[in-house]
């Protein structure tokens, strides 16, 4: 897409516009945050010491917004070249909406796990039906890769969405994450000749940079529910499309290795559980965040900082894997699963001891038959 002066300029000041209102809204919800009961408080699960408000999901969605509406406006006024650029199809945006009110009200007056699955299902649904898919390739057997399609694309979109949700364990994590992913998905759209929702993207990153000049360690807020389903729904959906691109029949692990880092994380902790004898969805403080800081040692800036490395590495593989054919593609995909091993061993996971220990039975007996919340924070 060939784009003039007076159009990158008009994607930069949306930028800017996301920026700023993401900060000022937050600000504002900053200094009310405990009397609207949006705090997080510490406990043995948590890495934070002292309570933080979870009001930088709100910012970010009105940042968003702010910035959305600010191209409406203005895209009235400017030549036809930016008139043409695509704003956000109308279908993701209203899942996303839901997603995002499903989380504020998490974070307001707090709701069980299966509320939350409830509006993930209805809302991995919706966007199937608006033709959103993970396009499975079986080289031999397109029939059944076409049918299985439908199935994965709703595993994925709620996986990712609570991946997310899991992996924001530290200051500047979920934020930086998604940025990573963000950004190499959209150099594969690019380097694949693809349309670019350039409106979209230049918003959404400015909401989120916003955030994180507040989020960075040590916080000043949290995104809460609000934020982190949101986003999550979001590199969901983004993701898709790479499958329908590329050069090789391996297309649908590009979405999986550009979200990587969450991905992985929630993959590996729900197998150390299920080896363990617990519940698979069962909360402890054993993820990767967790883990680097344990083995490595440092601040939580510098592990943040090795989290990002792991995904950025991963985003390479997905570059790579976007652009090669069938042989490449294998080879690719090898060394992504040697490095994912690799890490995976340099994290301690792989000690066979640790790993078949049997822990003490969890003491929420009741976890999965009663209706009381979930306690892991999805």
């Amino acid at each position: 897409m060939d784009i003039d002066a007076y159009a990158i300029l008009l994607l930069f000041g949306g930028l800017a516009v996301a920026f700023t209102l993401t900060l000022a809204t937050t600000y504002a919800l900053r200094q009310h945050a405990e009397r609207l009961g949006l705090i997080d408080t510490p406990d043995h699960r948590k890495i934070h010491s002292t309570p933080i408000p979870r009001i930088g999901g709100l910012g970010i969605f009105a940042g968003l917004m702010g910035a959305l509406l600010y191209y409406s406006l203005v895209r009235q006024f400017w030549p036809a070249d930016f008139r043409a650029m695509p704003m956000p199809n109308i279908y993701f945006m209203t899942g996303g909406i839901v997603i995002a009110v499903t989380g504020l009200v998490d974070d307001f007056r707090g709701i069980s796990f299966r509320q939350k699955l409830v509006a993930q299902c209805l809302i991995a649904v919706y966007i199937i039906l608006a033709g959103y898919r993970l396009e499975l390739d079986f080289w031999i057997f397109p029939g059944y890769a076409s049918m299985a399609s439908i199935s994965v694309t709703f595993l994925w979109i709620i996986g990712v969405i609570n991946a997310v949700n899991l992996i924001d364990g530290m200051d500047g994590l979920a934020g930086g994450i998604f940025m990573i992913s963000l950004f190499t998905l959209t150099i594969c759209y690019w380097l694949l000749g693809s349309t670019l929702d350039l409106v979209f993207i230049f918003c959404l990153t400015g909401a989120v940079l916003g955030f994180l000049t507040l989020n960075t360690h040590p916080a000043k807020v949290f995104m809460g529910d609000t934020g982190s389903l949101f986003l999550g729904y979001v590199i969901a959906c983004y993701s898709l499309k790479t499958s329908t691109l590329g050069y090789n029949h391996f297309m649908y692990m590009v979405p999986i290795l550009a979200v990587g880092l969450p991905v992985f994380d929630t993959l590996l902790s729900m197998t150390r559980r299920y080896l363990r004898g617990r519940p698979v969805f069962y909360p402890d403080k054993d993820h990767m965040h967790h883990r680097v800081r344990r083995v490595f040692g440092g601040s939580q800036r510098t592990a943040v900082f090795r989290l990002y490395s792991i995904n950025l590495v991963l985003g390479a593989f997905a570059i790579l894997l976007s652009l090669s054919n069938d042989w490449l593609a294998v080879l690719i995909l090898f060394l992504a699963g040697v490095y994912i091993v690799y890490v995976v061993w340099r994290l301690r996971y792989l000690r066979i001891r640790e790993l078949l220990k049997k822990r003490h039975k969890p003491r929420h007996r009741g976890l999965l038959s009663t209706g009381g919340a979930f306690p892991y924070r999805f």
